[in-house]
């Protein structure tokens, strides 16, 4: 059974020789060929080269394309923020600057389209055989966000029409970019919408399930597979992401696999995950990995499981590390030399997250992320914050702090935060998982001053 068939079959939720393994390999394929992110990004030669090395290293059974969910807003005319070690963030909306009906649907030509369409069609010719290939798009509500901003979350409130507008443009956009895709030639269009994992189920359910619904038969209606890609703490929503006659769902490790399994069993929609990014894949040794493997493999065993990273795999993530894995979901021997390697990371510099003193009449707002510039869901959680900022001038202080770092893992679990990204106030969680709307974000910051 090829990797293209394992993949296929089990996105129909067939039985399969094996658990399928697909790694998120975006940038991090970057790092393979020692350039920037950046440089990566804006190269269908550099992508198509870094995806061929990722196959030869890592024997996956299926790759995605493109792993950046900001292509989509800037066609539309969104400024972007550029990584040298993450793919790039929005940086102003275009809704700030135009009204929807100014905007135009992308073709073909604009923005990065061409870069993107132009690795698909590469990647079909040299592995289309072997492996099933995946092309992302960003999800409705996600590019809602970057073309609107935080003040989507207010609309979605007290202007419903004005989010219906703006997502019902978006899923038109999503639909014309999978068409695309489709004639490339490439096997599955997966539907990346981490915004999703921000919101209350009546919330998805008004605004995202329709859409999303409507976006998964259009590209059945292409003879393509459809997935959905949400990374945080989506619980909540996982039932209602598989009522969106989706083929399969993706999750990172916020999500407990056995509920996943027992939710997506029951509607016969397959499910991957959720190999932890930073603890393990990033900080972890060969042996840690292989093992967390393993322990995934043995809870998702059955129909339907594919083994994967919560998300994207972040840059400077060890190649040991993903060797390692491939080589146990292969059935190929992992060396012992391999398995006790450790990873060159030296706490000394990384930056050490002190306590703060929280003084009367004075806010302090700490955002506890896994990284704001490549997560949408720490983007705009921290967007927030800094849009209300000027109105507690001497009065507010806030700051990042990243799990990418040792130092961020154990600030992470001494504040006894449990999922990303989550918003303290005083040294208190209080939004979990959650972005707040302008008004909600206030009212929280006012209580406390």
């Amino acid at each position: 059974m090829t990797g293209k068939e394992r993949v296929l079959k089990t996105l129909s939720f067939e039985e399969v020789d094996r658990t399928p393994w697909v790694p998120y390999a975006g940038v991090q394929t970057a790092k393979l060929l020692g350039i920037d992110a950046d440089v990566y990004l804006q190269s269908a030669d550099n992508i198509v080269a870094g995806l061929l090395k990722a196959k030869e290293l890592y024997q996956p059974d299926g790759l995605p394309i493109v792993f950046d969910v900001q292509m989509e807003a800037e066609a539309l005319g969104c400024t972007l923020k550029w990584s040298k070690d993450n793919p790039p963030a929005v940086d102003k909306h275009v809704l700030d600057e135009k009204s929807l009906a100014d905007l135009v649907l992308p073709t073909k030509e604009d923005g990065r389209y061409p870069i993107a369409l132009e690795a698909a069609r590469r990647m079909v010719q040299e592995t289309g055989d072997e492996i099933a290939l995946y092309a992302l798009i960003c999800g409705p509500f996600t590019l809602a966000l970057h073309l609107k901003g935080t003040p989507l979350f207010s609309d979605m409130i007290k202007r419903k029409e004005a989010a219906d507008e703006v997502m019902e443009f978006c899923t038109k956009v999503c639909e014309d970019l999978a068409a695309m895709y489709a004639e490339t030639g490439v096997d599955i269009i997966a539907v990346v919408d981490p915004m999703t994992s921000q919101i209350a189920p009546k919330q998805f359910e008004r605004f995202v399930k329709e859409p999303t619904t409507r976006l998964n038969r259009y590209i059945h209606s292409l003879g393509l597979k459809a997935t959905s890609f949400c990374c945080g703490n989506a619980t909540k929503n996982i039932e209602l992401m598989c009522q969106t006659e989706t083929d399969g769902i993706a999750f990172d490790e916020q999500v407990a696999l056995p509920y996943a399994k027992e939710i997506a069993t029951r509607y016969k929609v397959s499910f991957g995950g959720n190999l932890p990014l930073t603890t393990v894949m990033m900080f972890g040794s060969p042996l840690e990995n292989v093992e967390e493997a393993r322990k995934e493999v043995e809870l998702g065993q059955g129909v339907g499981f594919i083994l994967s990273p919560g998300c994207d795999i972040p840059f400077n993530t060890p190649v040991n590390n993903l060797v390692a894995i491939s080589n146990f979901i292969n059935g190929k021997p992992v060396s012992m030399d391999m398995l006790e390697s450790e990873q060159q990371f030296h706490e000394e510099e990384e930056a050490v997250f002190e306590d703060v003193e929280i003084r009367p009449g004075h806010v302090f707002i700490e955002i506890v992320t896994l990284d704001s510039e490549g997560c949408p869901p720490c983007q705009y959680m921290c967007e927030g914050v800094k849009k209300i900022l000027p109105q507690y001038e001497g009065r507010l202080t806030w700051r990042e702090s990243l799990v990418k770092t040792r130092a961020g893992i154990k600030r992470m679990a001494d504040l006894g935060v449990q999922n990303l990204p989550a918003m303290l106030i005083n040294n208190e969680v209080v939004f979990d998982n959650i972005t707040p709307s302008d008004a909600e974000l206030i009212e929280a910051i006012e209580a406390r001053l």
